[in-house]
């Protein structure tokens, strides 16, 4: 019982403050990425999610790790759009782009 507070008492074990820390740098680098590919301005974007530009500007900088709520928000935004991502090994990913999505003219552009 004295070991469970003791590590508690520690924190985070460091290897789950690596695994958070690396999950938030790659939601920032998809939401950067799916929005370059849209077209869209950080603001554009915000409007188009329901958030504030600053907001957005944060979660690509990977100042703040977005709720649950947001992260389905923007994971649903990108599949409507036709941009996907697939994890790959080594915590990497693939940007996946519709054909129809490189057809179109971008919606807007900074």
């Amino acid at each position: 019982m004295e070991a469970a507070i003791v590590s508690v008492a520690r924190g985070p074990h460091p290897a789950l403050d690596d695994v958070l820390r690396l999950e938030r740098a790659a939601f920032a680098a998809k939401t950067r990425a799916a929005r370059a590919v849209l077209g869209l301005s950080q603001r554009r974007f915000a409007e188009l999610i329901g958030l504030t530009q600053k907001s957005v500007h944060r979660i690509e900088h990977g100042a703040v790790y977005p709720s649950m709520r947001t992260i389905v928000r923007i994971e649903r935004f990108w599949h409507e759009h036709g941009v996907y991502f697939e994890d790959t090994a080594g915590s990497g990913f693939r940007l996946v782009v519709e054909a129809p999505v490189l057809r179109r003219i971008p919606l807007e552009r900074d």
